[in-house]
């Protein structure tokens, strides 16, 4: 009678995983168009949501992303489980926020090589990958039923104007108002 239940449990959870493999998990970037900007030597992210809409729990294993050039990129993903039915999501943040405990918090990061031109865009696609489980992975019971369908989004990451001026711009605007300040003084 026991070895009949198993049979038939591990007959119920094969059954559900292949249902699993026909519905979705989706990747969100946040913010939403995957579209980010910055100037030169400044650090930039992305957040993200991973919706579950399959039966079973997935346990996201990796991200990746296609290269990145005038930047260095870093995965700051936190790699969580989700359930059946329900989303994670964490917004990209580089300070303690309500939802971010210890930053970086996000899916990824990309800090402009100081050199990088104006204008130059980096795009490409993030993807995650998980591993449909039993049920909650960090339950010592659950067992992993392997791999499940990626989830990916593209993104693009633009250098924008610099905010802050060289320090030669900066000596020459100085110089500049200096003049117009002695100017006055004569008039």
């Amino acid at each position: 009678m026991k070895k009949r239940f198993m049979m038939l449990s591990f007959i119920a959870v094969l059954s559900l995983a292949s249902f699993a493999v026909a519905d979705d998990i989706a990747l969100t970037l946040i913010p939403l168009s995957g579209d980010i900007s910055g100037p030169a030597g400044s650090t930039i992210g992305w957040g993200y949501t991973i919706t579950n809409n399959t039966a079973l729990w997935i346990q996201t294993e990796a991200v990746s992303s296609d290269p990145f050039l005038n930047g260095t990129p870093s995965v700051i993903f936190d790699f969580p489980a989700v359930a059946p039915g329900s989303f994670v999501t964490q917004d990209f943040s580089l300070v303690v926020t309500g939802l971010c405990s210890f930053p970086p918090c996000g899916l990824y990061s990309l800090t402009w090589d100081t050199t990088a031109p104006v204008g130059f865009v980096n795009s490409g696609t993030f993807i995650v990958s998980s591993d449909f489980y039993s049920c909650d992975p960090s339950d010592p019971t659950c067992f992993d039923l392997g791999p499940a369908p990626d989830a990916s989004a593209a993104y693009s990451a633009t250098v924008t104007g610099s905010t802050v001026p060289e320090p030669t711009s900066l000596l020459l605007i100085l110089s500049g108002v200096g003049a117009v300040g002695r100017r006055s003084k004569r008039a």
